[in-house]
């Protein structure tokens, strides 16, 4: 155990479980002289002393000792006798981050078509390189944790995300962008959204190499809302009036209902609320409704009193006896002379 203690000590390096991070503080801020620093070829080891860089490490083994590294005697621990320098130790690498998340609520916007007030948010990923690991260092030292690389990640996706939501909330007041298809405008979004972040990451000796499938979306809620306004601001205008919309949308209605079996059997209603909202449809696109099938009979015509059906003459069965005009069947008296028919007992 005292042999592998011993040499764990006599060399800085970044340990395998912490190879993948962003940036990682060695733990001791005591380090002894004569150990060994071992930079990788993707990494720059960086002495910080009273919030100000002293020193930096290229990739490759270095020995801890001022005769060797200059910068270490403004650092040497005098109650150590000099057998330690008293300094922060930081790795970072400079390889691409990729696939790093962002997201959260953009802002409440004024839609510009249909002029409702609705909440965006956005996702997605984005890739993160160390261009200046000194500024890094300096300038989120207080700001966040330098301890924790997944703080440093979380504050870069926050400034991330206020830049895509600076790019989207402009285009949209000042190009009048309509909320409802802004998947249309990924590539716009990204490529506005790059330099915009890197403008904020700049001082900090980040930035953003590229975007990938940013997402700017709105609740399920307002975007039904946002459809259904659209919807009826189209008919109506296609209509003249809401007032003919409404009554299109209640006639359509009650016809569906009527040929479901909805309304009592009455097929006769029905059919003419099926017929009026026809109607309604042949307007919305702009087109005259189709004539009725049955001819419809001319004012003048059903005005006209019916004929009456003529009375059936019976066969005449005799004649009469005083002025010999034919009689009719069964009559009593002549329709010529007004004389009583003689009967016959």
């Amino acid at each position: 155990m005292g042999l592998g203690h011993d040499i764990s000590r006599e060399f800085i390096a970044v340990p395998d479980g912490a190879k993948g991070q962003l940036l990682f503080k060695w733990p001791d801020r005591q380090i002894r002289r004569f150990t060994s620093a071992i930079v990788d070829v993707d990494e720059l080891a960086i002495f910080i002393s009273q919030g100000r860089v002293i020193g930096i490490l290229q990739p490759g083994r270095h020995r801890i000792d001022a005769t060797e590294l200059p910068f270490l005697g403004d650092v040497s621990d005098k109650l150590s006798g000099g057998n330690a320098y008293d300094s922060e130790l930081f790795f970072v690498s400079t390889h691409e981050f990729p696939d790093l998340t962002f997201g959260g609520p953009v802002d409440s916007v004024r839609d510009p078509e249909t002029r409702l007030v609705v909440a965006l948010r956005a996702y997605g990923d984005f890739a993160l390189q160390v261009v200046d690991p000194a500024a890094l260092i300096t300038k989120l030292t207080g700001t966040v944790d330098l301890a924790d690389p997944a703080a440093v990640i979380g504050w870069a996706a926050d400034q991330v995300l206020k830049a895509v939501r600076t790019v989207v909330i402009a285009h949209i007041v000042n190009d009048e962008w309509p909320v409802l298809g802004l998947a249309a405008r990924t590539p716009d979004i990204e490529a506005g959204t790059v330099p915009a972040a890197n403008q904020a990451l700049a001082t900090y000796g980040i930035r953003v190499t590229r975007f990938g499938n940013v997402t700017v979306s709105l609740s399920d809620e307002d975007a039904e809302q946002l459809r259904t306004l659209a919807r009826d601001t189209a008919y109506t205008a296609l209509t003249g009036s809401f007032g003919a919309y409404a009554q299109g949308e209640a006639l359509l209605g009650a016809g569906k209902g009527m040929a479901n079996g909805q309304g009592g059997g009455n097929e006769a209603l029905g059919i003419a609320s099926l017929g009026l909202g026809a109607g309604v449809l042949g307007a919305f696109a702009g087109a005259q409704p189709a004539a009725p099938a049955v001819a419809v009979a001319p004012a003048a015509a059903l005005a006209a009193p019916a004929p009456i059906a003529p009375v059936a003459t019976a066969t005449p069965a005799a004649f009469c006896s005083h002025c010999g005009h034919a009689l009719v069947s069964g009559a009593l008296f002549c329709s010529a002379c007004g004389s009583a028919v003689a009967t016959t007992p």
